[in-house]
Order: C-alpha cells, then sequence, then structure tokens
C-alpha cells in the first residue's frame, strides 16, 4: 500500500491504481509501506509505519528528511520536478539586477549576452539554466558540480573542490546547489569575495549554502556586485523572509515562489512526476533520483 500526506491528480491515482493508493489516515499509515509527502511532515510520521520501505518526495530537496529516524528506508527525491519554472526564476532576477528592473533611480545596466555564466550544481536545475545560458544569451558556460545531468550544455565542467577558481570567472553566478554536509555554507566570505568586478550572484538552491552574514559583507564592499535569491535562511525551523538584505541596493529578492508555489500547474506536474518515479521504482527496483543518505547523514 501507498499512502499520501497530499491530495494528488487523478494521473496519479491511473499510474498507481495496482499498488492501493490510499490518503494518510491512521490505519493506512501502519499497513503501508511506500509514503508520498512533503519532508516538513515525514518526523511525525514514520513512528507511525512500522513498515515503511520507501518515502518519495514531492520536493526536489531532501534537507528536511529526518535522516535520523530512518532504518533501511529509501528515500527517492522529486529532483528535476521544478527544473523549467526554476530555471526561469533564476534567469528572471538575473536579468532583473542586470537591467536595473523596478529600481528607482538610474544605475548602469550589466552586459548578459556573450558574457560568462558559472553553474553550481548541475542537476535538472542547473542544466535548464545553462541551456537557457548557451541557447539564448551565446554564454561561455562553467559548471562547478559532483556530476552533470545534462553536459552538452557546459562548456567546461569542473569538480567541487576548483569553486574559488571558477568563480572568479563568472559574470552571473548560478547557485542551485542541495543543502548537504559538503554544501553548507560552501558560499563564504573567502569564496564570495572572489568574485568578479560587476558580477551578478543569483541562488535557487538552498540559502544555507550561502553564508548571510557574509554575503552582506561582500554587499556592503562591494556595490558593484549585485545578489539575488529566492530562498532564504530558516530561523527555528522555518524559512525567515527577514533579513537584513532587504535594505540593500545591490540585492533583489522573491519569497520562495519559485518552485512548488509557482502556480498550481507547476505543483500538479510535479506531483504526477513524483508518483511516475516511484512506479519506476517499484517495477525497476532503480531511480535516478535515490537519495545518497551518507551526503546527510
Amino acid at each position: 500500500m501507498i499512502v499520501s500526506t497530499e491530495k494528488l491528480p487523478e494521473e496519479c491515482y491511473s499510474l498507481l491504481q495496482e499498488y492501493e493508493l490510499r490518503e494518510a489516515t491512521e490505519a493506512n499509515l501502519a499497513e503501508a509501506e511506500y509514503l508520498i509527502s512533503w519532508p516538513s511532515k515525514l518526523r511525525s510520521l514514520v513512528s507511525k509505519m512500522p513498515k515503511l520501505k520507501v518515502i518519495q518526495t514531492l520536493s526536489a530537496g531532501v534537507d528536511d528528511v529526518p535522516y535520523d529516524l530512518l532504518r533501511n528506508v529509501v528515500v527517492l527525491s522529486n529532483a528535476g520536478a521544478y527544473s523549467t519554472s526554476v530555471a526561469e526564476h533564476a534567469w528572471a532576477l538575473a536579468l532583473a539586477l542586470a537591467k536595473g528592473v523596478n529600481v528607482r533611480k538610474r544605475e548602469p545596466t550589466y552586459s548578459i549576452t556573450d558574457q560568462t555564466a558559472l553553474v553550481l550544481g548541475a542537476g535538472g536545475i542547473g542544466s535548464e539554466i545553462a541551456r537557457i545560458a548557451k541557447q539564448g544569451f551565446r554564454m561561455r558556460v562553467i559548471g562547478v558540480s559532483r556530476s552533470f545531468r545534462r553536459p552538452e550544455f557546459f562548456d567546461e565542467m569542473l569538480p567541487m573542490d576548483q569553486l574559488k577558481e571558477a568563480i572568479r570567472r563568472g559574470d552571473v553566478v548560478f547557485d542551485t546547489l542541495p543543502l548537504n554536509k559538503s554544501t553548507r555554507g560552501v558560499l563564504n566570505y573567502s569564496v564570495l569575495s572572489l568574485l568578479k568586478e560587476r558580477a551578478i550572484l543569483v541562488n535557487v538552491g538552498r540559502a544555507e549554502t550561502i553564508v548571510e552574514e557574509d554575503v552582506m559583507r561582500v554587499l556592503k564592499e562591494r556595490k558593484d556586485v549585485r545578489f539575488g535569491t529566492d530562498v532564504f535562511w530558516r530561523k527555528d525551523g522555518k524559512e525567515n523572509f527577514e533579513s537584513e538584505l532587504w535594505n540593500m541596493d545591490n540585492f533583489m529578492g522573491t519569497y520562495h515562489t519559485a518552485g512548488a508555489s509557482a502556480s498550481g500547474e507547476t505543483l500538479r506536474k510535479a506531483m504526477i512526476k513524483a508518483c511516475n518515479n516511484l512506479k519506476n521504482y517499484l517495477e525497476k527496483g532503480e531511480s535516478e533520483n535515490v537519495v545518497k543518505l551518507s551526503d546527510y547523514v
């Protein structure tokens, strides 16, 4: 039996009908082997599911999964489900920062076409950002990542240990990194201070991959650097949108609206993708979205 904490599209029930897809009642949780949910809801559910074998998240990010409670449970992310929406949003931030959109004073504009894009994290979102950079703006695209989902969109593919060398070269730097043990705080002052003159930094990954105090310090010291983000740092376990960044002229932000909350249609498609991913795993025993637990534990 599969249980879901969310009301899923009818397509999901058709896809998973042979596995008895049901709502997450107390009785169903006790019997179910498979769970579809958001990571933030899992902590209260796992103890009620003694037969649990597989969790399929509806989110692409899985840093909120309570790994400390899981024993011999496979976690499947929904990586790639929001790639188009988030990539579009990343470029909206980058272009708005470059051209001073919605700024009530005249500021120098920055060029994008024929410049260099640096993409940190080359999964679904990073690859779509790279495609737009290359096909839309004729940019040279450098990727820094552990793996590359669409290598054809990158002119250079570098490992994470070359981040400091790479960040010096990006005119527009996109952070799409997942949050795990190796990426938390990876963009600190020693790295951010290497941003090239008139660089634009955009974060659509997780806020905690950047040290908040350090990016604010760089923005104060370097008025030529511009920063935009759709994600904010968590306080007491909840994303806190109240940041001193809003007071800075070289900052632009949105309230985490790039992905699941972008639109009802975006969420519907993402849910169907999660159901397809779980179905493939149940039928074939494999998935490209199996979470590597050692990255988080």
